[in-house]
């Protein structure tokens, strides 16, 4: 098959193996580009060279393949792009929203990672009453700083072209309070204190934009249940067995693509 023009034949480089598909910001339009000094280590660490190709996204759902270009040095790298084009085939068809209580660093890490690799949308870290983890307005910019670049990762494992979103932490009544498109999606709050199955209702439902709050390790006290229902969130519950926070967003991920075809 010929190559697509403007793209070299890829028998004159090698493809890395085990290609992940690294995250390359900025104006593709300016080719050579410079890469971000984060991209420069990791072509430098996974010691790739100018007769090797591999996979850029530019997070907003644009792929292309690369080179390096010869103008590369020690300390900066310079890409070559080709085949420039939109696929987003890894990216949900239907929004996930995933409104979780914060958590100790080590299970916030996780769990949007994790988050991320299962195809979520967008990530409201909220803190309520029996939150154990708050932050200052200085330490929430720090996380957040941290946080995307767990999810520039777990987007470059897994495949995905479309980075995730992820707010700075709310309280849960101003997040309430703030209209946002979320308030167009099916909204459903697990809580082991229900007998409706979440099961049940993402089968009545498929296949549409769906947001999903969980509680912090402590749980939502009774008044905050109260302003959670009345804000339109719907009680559900993921079984029997009482899940930890970190696990429970995960899990209900995993069924909604299960049930609705993403699997």
């Amino acid at each position: 098959m010929p190559h697509k023009l403007g793209s070299p034949p890829f028998h004159q480089y090698k493809t890395l193996e085990l290609m992940s598909i690294f995250y390359h910001p900025g104006d593709w339009q300016i080719n050579p580009s410079q890469a971000s000094d984060s991209l420069h280590h990791h072509l430098r660490v996974r010691r790739i060279h100018q007769d090797e190709v591999f996979m850029v996204c530019d997070g907003q759902g644009q792929i292309a393949t690369a080179k390096l270009h010869d103008s590369s040095s020690d300390k900066k790298s310079y890409l070559e792009l080709f085949d420039i084009h939109p696929d987003t085939q890894m990216e949900s068809p239907y929004p996930l929203t995933l409104i979780q209580g914060l958590v100790s660093n080590e299970k916030m890490n996780w769990l949007i990672e994790k988050a991320v690799e299962l195809g979520v949308t967008k990530i409201v870290p909220i803190i309520s009453k029996r939150s154990i983890v708050r932050l200052d307005e200085q330490q929430a910019k720090k996380k957040i700083l941290h946080w995307e670049q767990i999810i520039i990762a777990a987007c470059e494992q897994s495949g995905r072209t479309v980075l995730p979103t992820i707010n700075p932490p709310l309280t849960l009544t101003n997040f309430l309070a703030k209209p946002s498109e979320s308030d167009q999606s099916l909204r459903v709050f697990l809580s082991p204190h229900t007998e409706m199955k979440f099961v049940s209702i993402i089968k009545r439902a498929p296949g549409q934009g769906l947001s999903f709050l969980v509680g912090p390790e402590g749980g939502f006290s009774d008044d905050e249940n109260i302003q959670i229902e009345q804000a339109g969130y719907i009680a559900a519950t993921l079984g029997k067995r009482i899940l930890r926070t970190e696990t429970a967003g995960i899990v209900a991920m995993s069924a909604v693509h299960s049930l609705w075809g993403s699997f």
